[in-house]
């Protein structure tokens, strides 16, 4: 079973038979800027539903966001309801809590970081680019395959797992390999402003392997051209 419609519950919809006894649950607020509590009171609801109305032998898929580690989110309200929601997640025996970062894919979503930055960058509109800021990025297909790897083989259950690219990019180098897609040069104001922070994805490091997903100097290119060209 799949809930949601926006681009994970999309990319996982071909492979709802071989997730015998298990929920995916992708459905929640999809501007990560949000700070309206009627949106997140909706999704909390939404979320507490579908928990009840599930069968406690049913494993739920959770996703949610590494950001709840990021030191320079700390006054944004959605990491905070995130965490909200990964608590109530946790009532349940069976569970599986995945905390993604930026993921790159098909989506008419406005509101993610190489949505903005391609539409920027193809319509020549200015922009501000923070120097200090770093981003990680991921090919949702890489997601899917990680996802039923964990859960076919490695029968995951009552875990909380980041799954992330093991290095990040400067949004600065984000904005290069955007260039090159596009073909624009980008316009921006430069910010002495930002941070970075480590994801950590030992857990996933096997799982990688065997999956044969290369994370290699070439990733971050061939991700984009892949779904902005």
């Amino acid at each position: 079973m799949i809930i949601g419609s926006g681009l994970i519950a999309k990319a996982f919809a071909p492979h709802v038979k071989s997730l015998h006894d298990t929920c995916v649950y992708a459905a929640g607020v999809s501007n990560s800027s949000c700070r309206d509590e009627q949106e997140f009171k909706r999704d909390r609801q939404r979320l507490d539903a579908a928990l009840a109305s599930t069968d406690p032998s049913t494993l739920i898929i959770y996703f949610s966001t590494c950001s709840i580690d990021d030191p320079w989110s700390r006054d944004n309200p959605y990491p905070t309801h995130k965490r909200r929601l990964e608590d109530a997640v946790r009532e349940r025996q069976k569970h599986l809590i995945i905390r993604l970062p930026q993921v790159a894919g098909k989506t008419p979503n406005p509101h993610t970081l190489l949505n903005y930055l391609h539409s920027r960058i193809a319509r020549s509109e200015r922009f501000d680019l923070w120097r200090n800021s770093c981003r990680n990025i991921i090919d949702i297909d890489d997601i899917v395959r990680l996802v039923l790897h964990l859960v076919a083989n490695e029968h995951v259950s009552a875990e909380t797992i980041n799954i992330a690219n093991p290095r990040n990019y400067s949004l600065m180098e984000i904005v290069s390999a955007m260039e090159t897609v596009t073909r624009h040069q980008a316009i921006y104001n430069t910010l002495d402003k930002g941070g970075q922070y480590a994801i950590d994805t030992n857990r996933i490091a096997v799982a990688i392997r065997q999956c044969a997903i290369h994370f290699d100097d070439c990733y971050l290119l061939r991700t984009l051209r892949k779904y902005y060209m």
